[in-house]
């Protein structure tokens, strides 16, 4: 007895230490790999594509002086240079009669690149012509250049191309060509979910380093930096020697500057300040441009800031602007974010007596929809819903399921825990409980759809984002719940619903 009291303990520890594991390997696979709507990295492509083609037609107004063989930096000497360390740039090796062909070329590119033409091979090809015309003409490698080859190598490793492109317009038209428009919910990838974070990483990197190297001068801890900077002629656009008579100012964004970049490592991924940090690092980079006369550094370092953005919101204010415009839109809830196809080829139009086929499948990858305006769409449900339980911890999330179930006149409570969902369900009756897995680890949200589904003996319906697929199985072996793919539209979200409620024949609502 006493040698079974032992070894439960050990027992414990160990299964305790082993779902730390588990749930720190799927954090990991999450932040890394969890695919991503590929969305803001075509935006940041289309910018940085444009940062580049800027780049190369302003080297053409000094092309031979700058690039010839004999130029202000020779070629010999630049391989002197170089001779102890292996660098790539592809001027070392054309000669003066090829200068101009060659560089049209890579100005070709640099357009093909921006309009997501041939994504695949110009990005990689944009990447190796940023860094060969920097290599090439050292002494004038600045900030912008190292900038625009961190954002050129990273959307090189994705699939930059999918989205905002002219490589997306060709699929489409290819597969409206050959009837495949029914495929035309846009593609989550792996790679851009790991490409955003990379650049996420590297300007955590870069701002870090930058405040503390701001610590070794002297002038950073006076306050003094900031005075000589806007004093120094050389870089003035707007004269600011005003502040020479308000000395307070520069010395107050002197240390506002330091605290802010050595902080950005750590405050940027709190939800709640990153608003904030974005907000004045943009203030700042704009600052530069426009006090300092260095545009394209500050351009460039704020599309970086892209890569933090939420697709979920950049997709619902284009659907938004297009609902303005008239555009048919649709509206996919995916893994994490809210899509939109501005021309869906799936959509359902707003046509009274147009036939819509219901689809209760666990996998609903490929479903899109257009939001219902009129109600001429709706979908006549076999079961009149009325109440339903929505948990999700995305605020976004939360509001596009309220907003959609309420437009259908079904009343809707969503809140952003599990400990709330069992608390309105202790205290009041419900038709069904929706968990959206989106922000739970595997095992937190086993738990939560077992308590739910033991203590109110409701019907519920999990959305499972990005690995949380696994567990689909494990969800269909209980006749109470039935777990969906994501991403699935919110059409398809309450057809999955009324279907349950449908097979299950019991009454609903209070």
């Amino acid at each position: 007895m006493k040698e079974q009291l032992r070894v439960q303990p050990v027992l414990s520890l160990v299964t305790l230490l082993r779902r730390n594991v588990i749930d720190a390997a799927a954090a990991w696979h999450q932040f890394w790999f969890d695919p991503l709507d590929p969305l803001m990295l075509g935006i940041m492509r289309l910018l940085t594509g444009w940062m580049l083609f800027y780049n190369l037609l302003v080297w053409s107004l000094e092309l031979e002086t700058f690039f010839g063989r004999n130029g202000v930096q020779p070629l010999e000497t630049v391989k002197r240079l170089y001779a102890s360390r292996y660098i790539f740039s592809f001027w070392l090796w054309i000669d003066d009669q090829y200068l101009w062909p060659v560089h049209i070329a890579c100005i070709v590119i640099a357009a093909m690149f921006c309009v997501g033409m041939a994504a695949r091979v110009t990005s990689i090809l944009a990447f190796l012509i940023t860094i060969s015309y920097s290599q090439r003409v050292p002494v004038a490698n600045f900030g912008f250049d190292q900038i625009l080859g961190m954002m050129c190598l990273y959307l090189a490793l994705a699939p930059s191309g999918a989205a905002v492109s002219v490589d997306g317009l060709i699929r489409k038209w290819w597969r409206q060509r050959n009837g495949l428009s029914k495929q035309g919910v846009p593609a989550r990838y792996a790679s851009a979910r790991m490409a955003s974070r990379l650049i996420q990483l590297h300007l955590c990197a870069i701002y870090f380093w930058a405040g503390f190297s701001k610590l070794k001068g002297p002038t950073w801890w006076t306050g003094e930096a900031m005075w000589n900077v806007v004093a120094n002629q050389e870089y003035q656009t707007l004269d600011l020697t005003w502040m020479a008579w308000t000395p307070w100012l520069p010395y107050l964004i002197s240390h506002i500057t330091i605290a802010w970049e050595t902080a950005f490592i750590v405050l940027i991924w709190n939800h709640r300040l990153r608003p904030l940090m974005l907000a004045m690092g943009t203030a700042m980079h704009i600052g530069i441009g426009a006090f300092l006369g260095m545009w394209t550094f500050g351009l460039i370092m704020t599309f970086a800031y892209l890569s933090f953005a939420d697709p979920e919101v950049w997709r619902r204010r284009i659907s938004g602007f297009w609902r303005h415009r008239g555009s048919g839109d649709a509206t996919v809830i995916q893994g994490g974010e809210i899509a939109l196809n501005q021309v869906p080829d799936t959509a359902v139009t707003n046509l009274p007596g147009h036939a819509v086929a219901l689809q209760a499948s666990a996998n609903m990858a490929t479903a899109v929809a257009t939001p219902d305006v009129s109600g001429t769409d709706s979908i006549s449900p076999t079961v009149p819903l009325r109440n339903i339980l929505v948990v999700a911890t995305d605020p976004q999330h939360r509001s596009a399921l309220r907003e959609h179930f309420r437009s259908h006149q079904l009343e809707c409570h969503a809140v952003d825990s599990g400990e709330r969902a069992m608390h309105l369900l202790h205290r009041r009756q419900y038709a069904a409980v929706l968990i959206h897995g989106s922000g739970f680890f595997r095992s937190d949200l086993m738990n939560l759809v077992s308590d739910v589904a033991d203590y109110s003996s409701l019907p519920v319906l999990v959305l499972l984002a990005g690995s949380q697929s696994l567990l689909a199985s494990q969800f269909d072996a209980r006749s109470d719940v039935q777990a969906c793919s994501l991403p699935a539209s919110l059409r398809e979200i309450r057809s999955s619903l009324e279907a349950i409620l449908a097979r299950r024949g019991g009454p609903v609502g209070d």
